[in-house]
């Protein structure tokens, strides 16, 4: 039982280190607002990254002391490891699905495919062009060896409409965003008890799409012609799935018309992911060690003040 409310203490603190590493970052992006999509994603990169850096960072910290019964500790610790279990085992599931439709999926190689995705700036990127017959919208799959996987019923596109959908999956491939959103769902485990967590997920799923869609505008793809195409995607998507699926894709159709909206770089950033784990376990170092020396004058005020 004293194991269990000693690992309570430290969960408690880890979750509540969290809580304010998500906060700021929602608070920072309403400061930023104005910029581009490009850069708040990167923000929530950043706070994902660092709330992943915590746990391993604050192992030699001690935890604040609360007041809990120890049979209650222990149970908080069960529904604590039952919620982020569930979590990552829902992560586990869809990383199966997205092998076992990559392994079903097909090369394609027909020529005007190859040739759009020749003509894009980010062609450079290693990448499978791939075709499926059970998927109704073009994804990306795999997050080391990245395929993008488009839909057969698609394969009758026009020539703009495929550079479309290609420079806005090809945006995605460029900035690992499969390897992101993955590391966002496991920080998302391990915070759920906290709504900021899920918020940061939803919104780093969100301005990664916003940016993959000003990549598109970037590659000079007309913004009418752009938003035709994601409404047509949109009304599929609420035939098949409701008003909720289709919601996200009306926003992105008001955000690529909007002409005062900032659109980012036609490159990806320079921040490759080593960087982003080096600033991420600094910034979190940083954290640790101001909350350990705060915690130490807490401690010897309390000593030195008489009673």
């Amino acid at each position: 039982m004293i194991e269990a409310l000693s690992a309570l203490r430290w969960l408690a603190a880890l979750e509540l280190a969290g809580t304010v590493v998500f906060g700021l970052a929602l608070a920072l992006e309403v400061c930023l607002r104005r910029r581009s999509a490009a850069t708040r994603r990167g923000l929530w990169a950043l706070a994902i990254a660092v709330a992943l850096a915590l746990p391993l960072t604050r192992l030699a910290l001690g935890a604040p002391a609360i007041a809990v019964a120890p049979w209650c500790a222990a149970t908080l610790l069960a529904v604590w490891a039952t919620g982020t279990l569930a979590l990552l085992l829902r992560l586990g599931h869809g990383a199966l699905q997205a092998r076992r439709l990559r392994a079903a999926s097909r090369l394609l190689c027909e020529p005007g495919w190859q040739a759009s995705l020749r003509a894009l700036p980010a062609a450079s990127c290693p990448v499978e062009l791939r075709v499926s017959d059970e998927l109704r919208v073009p994804q990306v799959l795999g997050a080391w060896r990245p395929a993008i996987v488009v839909p057969r019923v698609m394969l009758g596109l026009a020539d703009r409409e495929r550079r479309s959908l290609l420079a806005h999956e090809l945006a995605h491939v460029a900035r690992r965003d499969v390897l992101l959103l993955t590391a966002g769902a496991i920080a998302r485990a391990l915070y759920w008890v906290c709504p900021l967590a899920w918020s940061a997920l939803r919104r780093l799923r969100a301005r990664a799409e916003d940016a993959a869609d000003d990549a598109v505008l970037q590659a000079g793809v007309p913004p009418s012609s752009y938003a035709a195409q994601l409404v047509a995607l949109a009304r599929a998507q609420l035939e098949r799935a409701g008003r909720v699926a289709a919601g996200g894709l009306r926003g992105r159709v008001r955000a690529v018309l909007d002409v005062s909206r900032v659109r980012g770089p036609a490159r990806a950033p320079r921040w490759g992911l080593a960087r982003l784990v080096g600033a991420a376990l600094l910034v979190a170092t940083t954290v640790t060690a101001c909350e350990a020396r705060s915690s130490d004058g807490t401690a010897a005020v309390t000593i030195t003040v008489p009673r």
